[in-house]
Parts: structure tokens; C-alpha cells; sequence
């Protein structure tokens, strides 16, 4: 028998025996990222921001991100590098949604706590002025005390940009206007 060594055949990439095949033979170098931290930190921005968006989106790129060390571990090379990438890609959108749902949170939160002072709202600044009138009318010290008497009513109507005229109806039957100037866009009101 003579030996041909033509006729060897040598293993080729992607054939058992060597490294970073996915044949369980670890792959040299270090693994690709996996991400898991920032998918962590998404977790708790989609926990405390995005529930219903970010935090799916976060606990996806954590699931991929575990797996990337796996892949790895196995000599799957390119799984773990598919598997890196995917956790980046699911990180960005997690985190995209949690800033998202920062800024609405922001935006609810801006919207509320002005709405209770939006006297540009004719009902908002009758019940304003309406609280302050009983507080006058009730005060012994005010000189508009007057025992017993109460605000029933307040009715103001807009007559001209940020200008409403009031109307006061008071327990005794009488009634009092006076104009209401609003400004700071909303903020303030001044009575005449």
C-alpha cells in the first residue's frame, strides 16, 4: 500500500474538529457583548417608565443576551454573535420606549398640575373666586365679614381675550360682579 497524500482529505471550516464551528469546541478569543447589563438597566427603566412597551422589550434583549455567553461556551460562534446583535438591537428599542415613556410621564405630569390652575377656564376661576369671597365673608377679622351670609354661587362668562365678568350670588338673595383680568397665560387672575 503505497500512501497518497492527494488523496487525505484535511477537515474544512465548519467541519468538527475546529474551533468556532458550533461542534462544541470553544472558539478561541473572547466573546462577542452580550449586553446584559444594559438590558438589566432597561428592565428597571421599562419597570419604572414602559411597562406595557419597554419592559417586553427589555426582558427580550436580557433573553438574548444570556445566550450569547452560551453560544459561546458551545463553540457556536455565530450564534453568539447573532445573538449579540439581537440583544443590541432589543436593548435600543427598550431603552428608545423607556425615554418615551419618561417624556409622557413628564408630559401627564406638567398637564395635571397646571389644569387645577387654568383660570383662562371660566368655571376654574368661578370656583376660585367663589372660595375666596366665603373666605372673606367668614373671616371676623375681614371688613367684609358678614356672619351666616354664603357664597351660593359664581358665574363667570368670558367678555374679551383673558377678561370675564363674574356674577356672585350670596344666601341673602343679593348678587355682585365684578371683571376678572386672567394672565400668565392662565396662571393669575386680578378682580376689579
Amino acid at each position: 500500500m503505497s500512501f497518497d497524500p492527494a488523496s487525505e482529505q484535511q477537515p474544512g471550516f465548519g467541519q468538527p474538529g475546529y474551533p468556532g464551528t458550533g461542534y462544541g469546541v470553544p472558539a478561541y478569543g473572547p466573546p462577542p457583548p452580550s449586553y446584559l447589563i444594559w438590558a438589566r438597566i432597561a428592565a428597571v427603566g421599562g419597570v419604572l417608565f414602559n411597562l406595557i412597551l419597554g419592559l417586553p422589550a427589555a426582558l427580550v434583549a436580557t433573553s438574548y443576551a444570556r445566550k450569547v455567553r452560551q453560544h459561546w461556551e458551545t463553540g457556536n460562534a455565530q450564534a453568539a454573535l447573532s445573538a449579540s446583535k439581537t440583544a443590541r438591537t432589543w436593548a435600543i428599542i427598550a431603552t428608545v420606549l423607556d425615554v418615551l415613556g419618561i417624556v409622557l410621564l413628564v408630559v401627564i405630569l406638567t398637564q395635571s398640575s397646571s389644569s387645577g390652575s387654568n383660570f383662562n377656564n371660566p368655571s376654574v376661576l368661578a370656583a376660585s373666586i367663589k372660595t375666596q369671597l366665603q373666605k372673606r365673608i367668614s373671616d371676623p377679622s375681614s371688613t367684609y365679614y358678614s356672619p351666616g351670609l354664603k357664597v351660593t354661587s359664581v358665574v363667570c362668562k368670558p367678555i374679551r381675550t383673558n377678561t370675564d365678568r363674574c356674577t356672585d350670588h350670596f344666601s341673602n338673595g343679593e348678587t355682585s360682579s365684578e371683571i376678572a383680568v386672567i394672565s400668565d397665560h392662565g396662571e393669575r387672575y386680578l378682580t376689579h
